[in-house]
């Protein structure tokens, strides 16, 4: 089964609400944050959620920048990064051929929420 198919069966056993975008993205609300799983054709074990555009980029860019660091200096496999000056987090790594999906979805879910947490926190504080 597709990775996207078994990202789809988790959520929907799990209660969540899904749509596919305009992109055929998987796009989902976690504990109040959208979230997409990116499906990619060309590589079916590339396991992508990403958090776009969270952040608008200000004037401050070294403060955000220090930001970026801590989330990546403190939690594994988030990623932060600037995309037109706005900020976007994600969650990327490759998956074996028969994922259980459920035994480490939920934990990214967590994380990128506890990443967007840690990223207002640096940023504002």
């Amino acid at each position: 089964m597709a990775t996207a198919d078994l990202v789809k069966n988790f959520l929907s056993s799990e209660g969540y609400k899904w749509e596919i975008d305009s992109d055929g993205d998987i796009k989902f609300r976690y504990e109040g944050v959208t979230l997409y799983f990116t499906v990619s054709k060309d590589d079916e074990s590339f396991f992508r959620i990403i958090m776009p555009g969270i952040y608008q980029l200000e004037g401050n860019r070294v403060k955000v920048l220090e930001a970026i660091n801590a989330v990546a200096r403190d939690l594994k496999v988030v990623k932060a990064f600037l995309v037109e000056d706005r900020l976007w987090l994600s969650i990327e790594m490759f998956i074996d051929s028969s994922p259980e999906v459920e035994d480490f979805f939920p934990r990214c879910m967590r994380l990128m929420k506890m990443a967007r947490e840690k990223m207002a926190n640096e940023i504002f504080d």
